[in-house]
């Protein structure tokens, strides 16, 4: 995929396009800016020992029974509600310092733990957001592999929150660092450049956007959409869990 001898950026712009020859050999940050990654991200950052994505609600429960003994807490959402029994619903502003830290958190979501799962042929991957770009961009870049950023998607469809997060880090990748980018890549660039000055205004004729609002969920949105607060990285290892990037690039390899 490389173009002129650089690395290369794609995009697959939702959960179901995703395949194990699209990723295989290549770095791939996995986007769902609401909310999944983004309550990733807040989680690692505030302490969490460990994420663990899983597909089904069945699978989060078996986990739990799994790791009983253990501090373990069950987040997510199934259609943006949080799910019966679940300790914590999909919001970041759920998973404050003060309840996950230390905690392993069993984390299922209708997109965003789907899309980490059919990655899982890749050579590393890693969760990003608005709020940890620049940082999952510069792991991907020191990977110095051909890169795959997997938007999450609603039903196997595209969102525009997540291809303009797609976009600021194509931007990234491709400005900073030289990564040259496919076809969709560079659409995704061009509309987070034609959106930057505004994301809310670019997202307000939007159908997720405009779902998650009717549903009241705005500190949310201001929360996810604030650009490059951390630099933490979590990425999702060979376990089957997500932790924070070493420092030294570590834990990267699956």
């Amino acid at each position: 995929m490389q173009v002129s001898g650089k690395p290369t950026v794609d995009v697959a712009i939702a959960a179901g396009e995703v395949t194990p020859e699209r990723v295989s050999q290549r770095s791939v940050a996995v986007i769902d800016v609401f909310r999944a990654t983004s309550v990733i991200v807040e989680a690692i950052h505030n302490g969490a020992a460990r994420v663990i994505p899983v597909v089904t609600v069945g699978d989060a429960l078996a986990m739990r029974e799994r790791f009983a003994g253990e501090r373990v807490l069950l987040g997510g959402e199934r259609n943006t509600v949080k799910i019966e029994g679940f300790d914590k619903d999909n919001s970041p502003l759920a998973y404050t310092r003060a309840d996950v830290g230390g905690a392993t958190i069993v984390f299922t979501t209708t997109n965003g733990t789907r899309a980490i799962y059919n990655s899982r042929g890749a050579h590393a991957i890693y969760v990003a957001a608005f709020i940890n770009m620049s940082a999952v961009c510069a792991a991907l870049a020191a990977a110095g592999r051909d890169v795959v950023l997997v938007c999450s998607g609603r039903d196997d469809r595209f969102t525009a929150e997540d291809g303009l997060c797609a976009g600021a880090m194509a931007d990234v990748l491709a400005a900073r660092y030289g990564y040259g980018t496919t076809d969709i890549a560079e659409v995704m660039q061009r509309m987070w450049l034609e959106g930057r000055d505004d994301v809310k205004r670019r997202l307000s004729t939007t159908y997720h956007y405009n779902d998650i609002v009717r549903r009241g969920y705005f500190a949310d949105i201001d929360f996810c959409l604030q650009r490059d607060i951390y630099d933490t990285v979590p990425c999702y290892d060979a376990m089957g869990e997500i932790r924070k990037l070493n420092s030294d690039g570590t834990g990267n390899e699956r």
